[in-house]
Order: structure tokens, then sequence, then C-alpha cells
């Protein structure tokens, strides 16, 4: 179709041109974003080919994840600089999410490393191992945790403060004993845990220096780790020739997978050691 305008599309056809449907465009429309160049009586609408580009400019502002109403107030006021400042700030937005995304990418990944650890390990039997330097938030133990809610509250503690402040890139939650704890022969947690790639400023950051390490993997439920694992690991110290000389570290590596059998549980337990 011909007009004093140019060339004009129908509804379809623009809809083609976009690689887009007529609903989207009708609801572009209704929102105030793209309206037709022409309606004409019975209710058709053209568009324009230079409505093109606007609606590929539509387009990529979605996809960068700027809202409707974002983009309808720089349609209606169009200006370069408001434009600078609407790309600037879907930038911004844009690396945020980049870099939540990196942060589940880093998470699913160590999540399916601890997986394929425990399978693959065997459990009950300790072992020496040099280990790097690791980070790790771990908010304190309050309480007597002689009841299942000064527990969960202390769990529920841990995990809303990692959540808040973006930290942590691990499916489970671990723990900590503190060398005092054990030496003491105490093993319940003196904190509760979550490992990260790199320090970060906080209150809370942990470290779990480079060095030598007593290691097992416990299978079974939580409960039994003190009166189970822990006497067996450190019967294996002193049989090495070694003694205890940091904190012990707990890993969860599969209860996180939802299975309904605490037999099935594995955590790896870490206890840094010297040689005498």
């Amino acid at each position: 179709m011909q007009d004093e305008r140019g060339l004009l599309f129908t509804s379809g056809q623009f809809a083609k041109l976009c690689s887009t449907t007529k609903e989207t465009l009708f609801h572009y429309d209704s929102l105030g974003l793209l309206k037709p160049a022409r309606v004409r009586e019975n209710g058709y609408r053209y568009y324009t080919a230079s409505q093109f580009f606007d609606f590929d400019l539509i387009a990529v502002l979605r996809s960068a994840r700027c809202s409707l109403s974002e983009i309808r107030e720089y349609m209606a006021h169009r200006e370069p600089h408001a434009f600078v400042q609407l790309l600037r700030e879907t930038e911004r937005k844009l690396l945020f999410e980049q870099r939540k995304l990196e942060k589940m990418r880093r998470t699913l990944q160590n999540g399916r490393n601890a997986a394929e650890a425990a399978l693959a390990g065997k459990t009950g039997v300790p072992w020496l191992e040099e280990l790097p330097q690791g980070f790790y938030i771990a908010t304190p133990v309050k309480g007597e945790m002689n009841t299942v809610g000064d527990v969960v509250r202390n769990m529920q503690d841990h995990i809303t403060y990692c959540d808040q402040n973006q930290l942590g890139e691990e499916l489970a939650m671990g723990s900590i004993v503190t060398k005092e704890s054990l030496l003491q022969g105490s093993f319940w947690e003196s904190y509760y845990s979550t490992r990260i790639s790199q320090p970060v400023c906080s209150p809370w950051l942990y470290q779990r220096p480079a060095g030598l390490y007593a290691c097992m993997l416990h299978k079974g439920p939580y409960e039994r780790l003190p009166e189970a694992s822990y006497p067996l690991l450190l019967n294996f110290i002193q049989k090495q020739g070694c003694r205890i000389c940091g904190d012990a570290f707990e890993t969860d590596l599969l209860s996180y997978l939802g299975t309904e059998n605490e037999e099935d549980f594995i955590l790896k337990l870490e206890i840094q050691v010297e040689r005498l």
C-alpha cells in the first residue's frame, strides 16, 4: 500500500519483517510503545519501513532487561542525552545480571565437583592431603545448640547473611570446629560456613590456611560424625606421627541432592595437622 508517506506495511507484513507476531505489535500499541503510522476506518493498522528501527530498538532494550515503562518514557521523549543515560543504566543492569549468572555458574560447578568427589571417593578411609588456602563466610554458633530450634535459628541466620550479601558459591552449607574445641574433645560445630572463591570485606571472613590436612569422607547422618568419624580420624592422625595444629572443616557433599535416606549423606572432614 502507498500513501503520501511512502510504502506502508500491514500489521501482518510488518510483524514478519520484524520477526515478531501481530499480538506483540498490538501489545506495544496498547502500551504506547509503538503505534501504527496509520489506522484505517475498518481498524486495519499500517506501519512504515522506518518504524522497523523503532521496533528493533525496543527489542534490543527489552533483551537488555529494560522495563517497558523505561522504554515507553524514552520513546515518548526522545533526546540524545536521555538515550545515553538509558544505555548507561541498561549496561549497569546487564553487568549486575552477568555477575549473578557467573556466580550461579560457579555454584553449580562447585556442586557438581562436590558430588563427583563424594561418589568417586571411599568413605571411612582417612588420608593426608596438602590443601591450598581457602576462604569462608563463617558465622559463629550462638546458644547451647541443644535443641532443634537452636540449630535451625543458627542455620537460618547464616543463610540469611550470605543471601543478603550475595556471598557463597556452594549449594550446601558447611561447618567449622575450632582447634581449641578439638583439643578439648568437643566436635560440635563452632561456626556455620560457606566457601567463597576469594576474600571479601566481611566481619565473618574466615581463612583455611594452606598446609597439610588429615581428611576423610564421612557417610551417614551428621549426628554420628562426633562418635564415628572424628575418633577414627584422630587415631589416624596419631598413627601418622602428626598432631592437630588447626581447625576442622566439614563440607557437605551430597545432602543437598534431596536424598530421603540419611545413610546416603556424605561429608568431607578436613583437620589441619603438622608432623611431629
